[in-house]
């Protein structure tokens, strides 16, 4: 048994699945406000330090699309209607991490988003 979760765990190293969000109370805050809209975020790259937790306060401006925001750590929100807002808690930030729309294509036309861990 311990063979087949050293494998899985491998296996999912391998397929580059990240864990999920580090929780540590006593980490510093980074609130970035981002706007989801015509198949972009905005911003769509964000400098956090090693060691902060991130906190997205996301908005979809979209007249007439659905939005959401999901990261390769598990961390996600939920579909947004047009105008309507959430705060996605993505962890404290020790590595990059890749965000997108999970909506359809929306990813594959460039909907995506970059956290860079910065020492």
């Amino acid at each position: 048994m311990r063979k087949l979760a050293l494998l899985l765990v491998m296996m999912l190293a391998l397929a580059g699945c990240s864990a999920s969000p580090t929780d540590d109370p006593d980490a510093p805050v980074q609130t970035v406000q981002v706007d989801a809209a015509n198949m972009r975020f905005t911003p769509d790259a964000i400098e956090v330090p090693v060691g902060t937790r991130l906190v997205i306060e996301l908005t979809n401006t979209d007249v007439s699309q659905m939005h959401d925001l999901v990261f390769d750590n598990g961390a996600a929100g939920e579909h947004l209607a047009p105008g309507a807002s959430e705060t996605i808690d993505v962890g404290v930030i020790t590595e990059d991490i890749d965000g997108w729309c999970s909506i359809s294509n929306h990813r594959a036309m460039g909907m995506t988003m970059t956290v860079t861990a910065v020492n």
